[in-house]
């Protein structure tokens, strides 16, 4: 099994914009907290992403 990307962690910031944006402008009423929320967790996946794949691969022996 692969290692995950170096850059996996720092795509968080890049994510959270993103998913804040869409939802603010397409959907979920677009109210602060809700955006806000939606950006926070999408902003948390792939630091999260990171450490299950780390996790695995420790699991597998490696």
């Amino acid at each position: 099994m692969l290692k995950p990307p170096t850059w996996l962690p720092w795509l968080g910031p890049v994510l959270a914009a993103g998913i804040g944006a869409a939802v603010g402008e397409y959907g979920l009423g677009g109210g602060f907290w809700t955006v806000l929320g939606a950006a926070l967790i999408g902003g948390f996946l792939p630091i999260l992403a990171n450490a299950l794949w780390k996790w695995r691969l420790r699991g597998k022996g490696h």
